[in-house]
């Protein structure tokens, strides 16, 4: 049976593994690593693979609102419990802190790789 390049990229991207891509469909670990051999297949793989994670990144950043909204009404309800206000206070600072963080990181990476470009351009 031929297995065609987007079942066996659809079978790696959910088994995670060549073996269990083999066993979903039926075939020979071989055949899943002969395949990943090629570059054109390893090429469409990885774009599949980028589109996945793309597509849960989304799905997670639509949640993160959500989150946020939970823990600022439990740190703003003065009938909760003080645990329970104080933990969710934490949350919101600590989760700061590093969202913070990281969006200074990724700017001033940001700022470096355009200077380099502009450096091998002579601009």
């Amino acid at each position: 049976m031929r297995h065609t390049d987007e079942k066996i990229i659809s079978a790696l991207l959910s088994c995670g593994s060549i073996r269990g891509a083999a066993a979903a469909l039926g075939c020979s670990q071989r055949t899943v690593t002969d395949r990943l051999k090629k570059p054109e297949f390893v090429e469409k793989y990885n774009a599949a693979k980028s589109e996945q994670l793309q597509a849960v990144c989304a799905a997670m950043i639509s949640t993160l609102c959500k989150a946020v909204k939970t823990l600022e009404t439990i740190a703003s309800d003065k009938t909760a419990v003080p645990t329970a206000r104080t933990q969710a206070a934490d949350a919101l600072l600590r989760h700061g802190l590093r969202y913070l963080e990281a969006a200074d990181f990724e700017r001033r990476l940001t700022a470096l790789e355009q200077a380099a470009n502009r450096k091998e351009t002579g601009k």
